[in-house]
């Protein structure tokens, strides 16, 4: 048996998430198929951006009332932190304030630098990855005024680029700081903790496939990379399965930790999203051979579907292009301007 952690903000969450779940009038896959066979299917998908849209904007009035300028967004993989980063600026801006992006993705240290495993390998979750001194000088010479430049890190070649971007703050001008390392104590030690808001996002399904079976909350998340791996980076699934237990170690040992520091959470998973992944997840999995060491995975998730109705196209339109859900299945307007 697993040790029993008390987790309260998580659970809260769980909490919000069922109260959605009535609101919705969907607990299980049965009611989805009732929802499109009724053609309610897109007020269904309406509602629930609404209530993802509150929540969003209810972080923003706290982070404005509180006055804070370094909001910490961490979560696990697939959780939609960019997407979350992307809508949370447009919520600050909506009460004046306006926000800067920065990725911890860009304070990465040089990967001919980094340490080695036993094996050889680099772990490329683990928290030294990140050039901490360099974060955290730059977060409080940024909040005395000073202009730093942001660097700028290249995954193509795996080091740092020459020049990086400079920045400077107006006064009480927000830094929204997104990556997997966000609520570790560690990357803002010595800053005054008045400034920092750190928001923990993850996808806690309350669905279930039926009144006896639940859906694991970290399948909703590997879909979600199966398809974001196959549609953006031409990874095929059996690729991302291989590569899926050292996220979750990764996961378990740099991320869930630190989530009760979080000042707030969101939940971003979607109670309509399994049939519309399923649209792009299905043929994917379904063509994993026997042979394949990810097979029984693979099986795995086709049963879960196969709970789910397949969603018309027509449907999937309604999908808003600021939709978390767009960041996986593509689509998102976010980054064109």
């Amino acid at each position: 048996h697993a040790r029993y952690i008390d987790r309260p903000k998580h659970l809260r969450i769980f909490d919000q998430s069922a109260k959605w779940c009535s609101i919705l009038g969907v607990q299980n896959a049965p009611d989805i198929h009732k929802m499109l066979e009724s053609k309610q299917f897109r007020a269904f998908i309406r509602v629930n951006e609404a209530l993802h849209d509150k929540a969003i904007a209810d972080i923003a009035e706290t982070i404005a009332e509180r006055g804070s300028r370094i909001i910490m967004i961490a979560g696990p993989s697939s959780s939609g932190k960019t997407t979350t980063t992307g809508r949370l600026a447009i919520h600050l801006r909506v009460l004046g304030l306006q926000p800067v992006m920065i990725s911890l993705d860009d304070y990465y240290r040089n990967r001919a630098e980094l340490p080695r495993e036993a094996d050889g390998s680099v772990d490329l979750e683990a928290l030294h990855t990140i050039d901490v001194p360099l974060f955290r000088e730059h977060m409080q010479r940024l909040l005395d005024g000073e202009t730093v430049e942001i660097p700028r890190y290249s995954f193509h070649t795996g080091s740092r680029m020459e020049k990086g971007v400079p920045l400077k703050l107006m006064p009480g001008q927000p830094v929204l700081v997104e990556g997997i390392h966000g609520l570790n104590p560690a990357l803002v030690e010595g800053i005054d903790e008045g400034y920092i808001h750190r928001i923990f996002v993850s996808a806690l399904t309350c669905l279930n496939l039926d009144d006896h079976n639940r859906i694991r909350t970290t399948d909703v998340r590997l879909l979600r990379r199966i398809v974001r791996d196959n549609q953006f980076r031409s990874t095929p699934p059996e690729e991302t399965l291989a590569m899926w237990p050292s996220v979750r170690r990764g996961e378990e040992t740099w991320i869930f930790p630190h989530q009760e520091r979080a000042d707030s959470m969101f939940n971003t998973a979607l109670h309509y999203e399994l049939p519309v992944l399923g649209h792009y997840a299905y043929g994917l999995l379904k063509a994993i051979p026997p042979e394949s060491t990810h097979y029984l995975t693979a099986r795995r998730l086709v049963k879960m579907l196969n709970y789910f109705p397949d969603v018309p196209e027509t449907v999937l339109e309604e999908v808003p292009p600021l939709s978390l859900l767009r960041e996986f299945i593509g689509g998102c307007t976010m980054e064109k301007e």
